[in-house]
């Protein structure tokens, strides 16, 4: 009795460890699949993000590019040059020069020209004067202004430091940066050295002999810039940044409402996605922005500056189809593993009963005479239907019930003793022998299904191999207990059969109930299938798809032929009769027990996904994904088949027709899996109408 615990308790264990090992493999891998399925999605967010971001950099660098040229253009003006040269001569002389008017027109010109100058209602006096948000300025080798353009004043005071920096620009080089204004608003500020005029020595005049200052709104022309560009449906943002030392700036202003320039981020805080902009530049990261809120980045430089353009989405918003369809895969993956494990754990026990009542014999023998236990064992095997053997190791039988002496046909008393494979039929084409050797070295009970060809025919038994250590004086016997379930199987294939022959009938009661409609019903189930397959559907998702396709019109035998056949259109209440045939499928249905949810999804071929469908108007994410399918592939059915009261559509027509309805009646990737079916897997063209249809 101790050995027999102990054995238990070992099984116990054997059992119990392997469905922790199954359970945590299969969560293994399930969790692999689920992340490459995540990657999947940001590697298409990091190409959509990519590709703005680019757009935007390009778009800035040529604006900062066309100031340059403007710049340029007015920096080598001889005119300009030979100038500034007599006012800044006239002036060391302490006289005001004539050419000072000259040069004003020239710059005022310029400033016209290149939209530097303010509205004409900036320039109406008012109680508080406002500082002009764009201007030309035109200073000396020592930073004095020479000219300005109305409204820009002295530009000293509040671009010192930038000044400062552009004095030492060689010639034809330029500045640009992004700085606030006496108002706090942003500017582009962009400085070109103006050399000396022509004629005019090194030795008497320095190369430059000047500075050309432009100073442009950033809201009016550069900060449009980032807001323009392909729309996203999920909340975005774009920034421009500049790395300073440890930290990096915001040159432009952020949906916070705060000033973008006096903004700035530690540039080792690894939280924000700001700083990772600039130390990993045209890598997607999903982190927190400035605002604490978690987004996708992907950041880009703008040529010829030491600027960023960081183009952000809400990492929400933008994986929420992703995460909820990972959600979906994710529960039907741990429901198939959980009935993988429940198959195991059922397999176990029953493979654990069989030996716990073949333990349960031995001990039995062992507690009395060998004719008691043998008499003992009669009654029970001759009353059940189940073929039992005990043989020993060289294959002679020990004990026969009754059930396996009918099925050989020989006298139980004449079997004892014999080789089971010189009186068992087909025995060692099925392997008995080698099973029972497989069950004593293993010193378990082994599982099999074997053929026999007993009675009138083969049949199938389901067969169980157990090692019996000892039974008197002998040892290493095998319990061989076959039970036939030839008739459990037939049973099985029949009732499938009648079930695909069941629902082929029906699908023809519909198609000769209505003449219109004598392929709808194969074109909806292979258009159903296909696209399916696109979607990667589960095999039950599949089969449940199937039948509901193959089902869906069979409430159309209760609409009258009249109205079926009837030419015209038709009045709102035959279209209501008419729409009926949805509550007349599933009322016709109901009583059939499906393995899958069939009638939900028949219920849901004429729902959309706006709630404009029929008959319950269902809408949104309640309609299941086959459900969505089922609706799509019935409805271009419908659009190219001829009916009584209109003709048949052009394929192409069709599918126009429902990528209009993209996103609001069909769900979109259901109409991109129907497009990708149609050019790719399906030849449609014995789907058109006849020529003189159309």
């Amino acid at each position: 009795m101790g050995g027999m615990r102990r054995s238990l308790t070992a099984s116990v264990t054997v059992a119990v460890a392997a469905l922790i090992l199954l359970l945590a493999g299969g969560g293994l891998l399930i969790g692999i699949y689920i992340d490459s399925e995540r990657q999947r999605d940001l590697r298409q967010w990091e190409s959509r993000l990519s590709l703005v971001a680019e757009g935007k950099a390009d778009s800035i660098a040529r604006l900062v590019q066309a100031e340059r040229r403007n710049l340029l253009d007015l920096a080598e003006n001889a005119s300009l040059q030979l100038y500034l040269w007599q006012v800044v001569q006239a002036r060391e002389a302490g006289t005001e020069a004539a050419q000072l008017g000259f040069l004003r027109n020239l710059m005022l010109a310029a400033a016209e020209r290149g939209g530097y100058l303010p509205p004409l209602e900036a320039a109406i006096p008012a109680n508080v004067p406002r500082a002009a948000a764009s201007g030309l300025a035109l200073l000396d080798s020592r930073l004095v202004p020479v000219i300005s353009t109305p409204g820009l004043g002295d530009p000293r005071p509040q671009y010192a430091g930038f000044l400062e920096r552009a004095r030492e620009l060689p010639a034809r080089a330029h500045l640009s940066e992004m700085l606030l204004d006496a108002e706090d608003r942003p500017v582009l500020v962009t400085a070109l050295a103006v050399g000396a005029p022509p004629g005019v020595s090194r030795e008497a005049q320095p190369a430059a002999q000047g500075l050309l200052l432009a100073v442009r709104s950033a809201s009016q022309e550069l900060i449009p810039l980032l807001i323009r560009g392909p729309a996203f449906a999920e909340p975005n943002e774009a920034l421009l940044l500049v790395q300073r030392d440890d930290a990096v700036f915001f040159i432009s202003p952020a949906s916070d409402a705060l000033s973008g320039l006096r903004r700035s981020l530690p540039l080792d805080d690894s939280r924000f996605a700001e700083a990772a902009a600039v130390m990993q530049p045209g890598r997607l990261v999903e982190l927190e922005n400035y605002r604490d809120r978690r987004v996708l980045q992907v950041a880009r430089e703008v040529r010829g500056q030491d600027w960023l353009v960081a183009q952000q989405v809400d990492a929400a918003e933008a994986m929420s189809i992703a995460n909820e369809r990972r959600n979906l895969l994710l529960l039907a993956l741990s429901l198939l593993l959980l009935f993988i494990a429940a198959c195991v754990v059922a397999a176990w026990r029953h493979g654990s009963s069989v030996r716990a009542r073949a333990q349960a014999a031995e001990l039995e023998r062992h507690s009395g005479e060998l004719q008691r236990r043998t008499d003992l064992l009669h009654a029970i095997s001759d009353n059940i239907n189940v073929l039992t053997l005990l043989a020993t190791r060289e294959g002679r039988l020990r004990f026969v019930n009754q059930a396996a002496a009918r099925a050989i046909r020989i006298r139980r008393d004449d079997l004892v003793g014999r080789v089971m494979e010189d009186v068992l039929p087909g025995a060692h084409d099925a392997g008995l022998a080698a099973s029972c050797a497989q069950a004593r070295e293993q010193r378990k009970p082994v599982q099999r299904l074997v053929t026999l060809p007993l009675g009138d025919g083969p049949r199938e038994f389901q067969a169980s191999f157990i090692p019996v250590a000892t039974m008197c004086e002998e040892r290493d016997l095998t319990l061989a207990v076959l039970g036939d379930i030839t008739e459990l199987r037939a049973m099985e294939d029949r009732h499938s059969a009648l079930l695909r022959d069941l629902v082929r009938i029906l699908a023809t009661v519909v198609d000769r109930h209505d003449p219109y409609a004598a392929e709808h019903t194969r074109r909806i189930r292979q258009l159903a299938g296909l696209m399916a397959d696109e979607l990667a559907l589960s095999p039950p998702e599949r089969e449940t798809l199937d039948l509901a396709a193959t089902l869906a019109n069979i409430g159309k035998i209760m609409i009258p032929d009249d109205l079926l056949t009837k030419p015209g259109p038709l009045t709102e209440a035959e279209q209501a009769l008419l729409r009926k045939h949805v509550d007349y499928t599933i009322e016709l249905l109901r009583g059939i027990d499906f393995d899958g949810p069939v009638l939900e999804v028949i219920a849901q071929k004429q729902e959309r996904l706006d709630g404009s469908g029929y008959p319950r108007g269902t809408a949104g994410e309640t309609i299941s994904l086959p459900g969505r399918i089922l609706a799509v592939a019935n409805a271009f059915v419908a659009l190219v088949s001829a009916r009584a009261w209109r003709d048949g559509l052009p394929v192409r027509d069709a599918l126009d027709q429902l990528l209009a309805g993209a996103g609001t009646q069909y769900d979109r990737r259901v109409i991109a899996a129907l497009f990708h079916v149609a050019e790719n897997r399906l030849d449609l063209g014995d789907w058109e109408p006849p020529p003189d249809q159309e």
